[in-house]
């Protein structure tokens, strides 16, 4: 290889928003499955297939292995660090990328029996292998010089796989692209169809004739191998790490091994439904990909709808010039044609046929249907012009750091929804308002398992709330606060009298101080416990009036659930020792913990855009700000 035909080997893709950019290599061991036959004592490529053995065909020494594709590995993201415009670790740029501050470990190596010793090109056919071999030597070499832990995972996996080949091209058969490779091109190419964007692909033309001596081809070949590794990490575990979006977002993103989805791709009868499987396997992700499609093909409106003025409250029977403004939102305008349009007497007239149709709309949009009008519904009906492609980006991204498996039976709490659903074997058997956290004192996103209930609780009162919230009024009259609220005040596990105590921070600091089980208490009758490192759970609470209310961020950060026992039924469905009846009947008793049998998962989830039973796609309100920041990371 000569210094300038090393000098045009460039890499195509490595990291989100880089093309042509020269990088260096690492090395993974990878076990590609490509089937090759040795004749005349040169190595023939018959081509890449389903998953089969790979057999090598010796002239009079006959010798075969067969490797097993390992099963599809998913690596957690551990204290991921991000890698910013390109190859470039600078906290600057748009896209950024999960990468772990650990190496990727290589997937386990197989046995296998050493490919003998290759010949020079003795033959025309080794002689017009070998420089595209040796490009494709150049293109690996190169990638040493790859800046960033994203890079470099990359061209490590990408340098293996072209190592167990013997740096023979992986989509090239007798000079030319296979169709499998075209392909390949042809679906990462609409990647914008599943929220990502083809241009951080830097998908290799295939078409297009290369200079002499194979070079350009063998950038080719190695690009689109870099192309499917970038796609099946972004495809699977997104472009933004969810740590970067807010400290209260606290997965654990999976990603898909690259190793792993180069094998998957070089194997697969069908190379698109491959790629296709990198994407998250949820159902509320499909229905937001053909809402994505939806949207794009509808395009922009081409008239905007006539806003409603703000006003007082508009409430049953009431008269006002905007239900005119308003019938006309609501398509119930009669008109010349219309013959199903109600006959209207007095269009100011805020009339039955007007409440009902704006209580439908109310159900739809996730408002409390009462038929008023009020500042929230209001903002809702002229917030027409939402950026409806935004969200919906958004929203995927956010489901691709959602487990791959959420359960068949699981609970999901969906903050800006304000509501917790509970599915058994994949269907949902119950729904319930909820009451998350105020934008201050925000309900952390992670998932965990439910592990535990406990009836009649106690209610220990975090550190935050005795100083910042509590102290002040302990000090006016510590006897009379305590008793009022049913507080206790422990040291050492001991009870304490609190008007024998001198309070300011220290002291508040020092003791431990708890709600005694009752009526008044803060937690209810019974909370449902999944321990995790935020100290939140779900929990019952005194405060109903609050589920009445369309916008319910009032806690400090735990999730209150309205019809604490019906939940619990459907939690406790399956456990062979605990019913809702029992649990009932437990109340106004001691403090009990029951254990379950059969823990369940939990997941609470943020999406502010999803897609309903009746084919809907719903939006809501970005309570804390975190479906903005995705966007604007992606650079929408």
């Amino acid at each position: 290889m000569t210094t300038g035909l090393f000098g045009r080997v460039l890499l195509f893709v490595l990291a989100a928003g880089t093309a042509l950019t020269p990088i260096g290599a690492g090395a993974e061991d990878i076990r590609s499955p490509t089937v090759h036959v040795i004749q005349g004592g040169t190595l023939r490529v018959l081509g890449t297939g389903a998953a089969r053995p790979l057999v090598l065909t010796v002239p009079q020494q006959a010798t075969a292995t067969q490797i097993a594709p390992p099963a599809p590995a998913l690596q957690p993201l551990e204290s991921p660090r991000p890698t910013v415009g390109g190859l470039s670790d600078t906290p600057t740029g748009v896209v950024v990328e999960p990468e772990p501050i650990t190496p990727v470990q290589a997937p386990t190596a197989v046995a296998t029996t050493a490919l003998p010793d290759l010949p020079g090109p003795a033959t025309a056919e080794g002689a017009a292998r070998e420089p595209i071999s040796a490009s494709i030597r150049a293109v690996l070499t190169a990638l040493q010089s790859a800046e960033g832990a994203t890079a470099r995972r990359r061209a490590a996996a990408v340098s293996a796989f072209y190592a167990e080949r013997a740096d023979l091209p992986a989509w090239v058969v007798d000079g030319a692209f296979t169709t499998t490779a075209e392909a390949i091109a042809t679906r990462l190419r609409q990647a914008d169809a599943d929220g990502l964007d083809p241009a951080l692909l830097a998908i290799p033309d295939l078409a297009t004739e290369g200079p002499a001596g194979g070079m350009g081809m063998a950038e080719r070949d190695v690009a689109l191998s870099l192309a499917i590794v970038t796609f099946a990490e972004q495809a699977s575990g997104g472009r933004v790490e969810p740590g970067r979006i807010s400290p209260n977002i606290t997965r654990k993103t999976a990603r898909m091994d690259a190793a792993t989805a180069l094998r998957q791709v070089a194997t697969a009868l069908d190379p698109a439904a491959a790629l296709d499987g990198f994407n998250p396997p949820h159902a509320a992700f499909a229905a937001l990909r053909e809402a994505l499609a939806a949207v794009r093909a509808r395009g922009e409106p081409e008239a905007h709808p006539e806003p409603i003025a703000e006003g007082p409250a508009l409430k049953p029977g009431m008269r006002d010039v905007r239900v005119a403004t308003l019938r006309a939102r609501l398509g119930l305008v009669e008109t010349g044609t219309a013959t199903d349009a109600p006959t209207i007497t007095d269009a100011d007239l805020y009339d039955p046929a007007v409440v009902e149709a704006v209580k439908a709309y109310q159900q739809k949009a996730g408002i409390i249907p009462d038929g008023i009008i009020g500042p929230r519904t209001l903002a809702v009906l002229n917030g027409v012009d939402r950026d409806e492609e935004g969200e919906i980006l958004a929203n995927m991204e956010m489901w691709r750091w959602m487990p791959r498996d959420l359960g068949r039976d699981h609970v999901l709490v969906n903050v800006p929804e304000y509501m917790v659903r509970v599915v058994r074997d994949g269907v949902e058997i119950h729904a319930a308002r909820v009451v998350v956290g105020t934008v201050k004192n925000q309900t952390p996103i992670f998932s965990d398992e439910m592990e535990y209930l406990v009836v009649n609780p106690y209610w220990n009162v975090p550190e935050s709330i005795k100083v910042k919230e509590m102290l002040p009024e302990i000090q006016a009259n510590p006897a009379a606060y305590f008793q009022r609220h049913g507080y206790e005040v422990l040291f050492d596990g001991q009870l304490v009298d609190p008007s024998r105590v001198i309070w300011d921070e220290n002291a508040v600091k020092a003791v431990h101080i708890r709600q005694v089980p009752g009526e008044a208490n803060a937690l209810g009758n019974i909370k449902f416990m999944f321990p995790n490192q935020h100290a939140v759970y779900l929990h019952d609470t005194p405060s109903r009036k609050l589920f009445n209310r369309t916008t319910r961020a009032f806690s400090h950060g735990c999730v209150r659930v309205d019809e604490p026992l019906e939940f619990a039924r459907a939690v406790l469905q399956g456990e062979p020792q605990w019913t809702a009846e029992k649990v009932q009947a437990l109340y106004g008793g001691d403090e009990r913990r029951l254990d379950l049998d059969r823990h369940l998962k939990v997941h609470i989830g943020y999406f502010t855009a999803w897609v309903d039973n009746a084919g809907t796609l719903q939006l809501r309100d970005d309570l804390y700000g975190h479906a903005g920041k995705v966007k604007a990371a992606l650079g929408l």
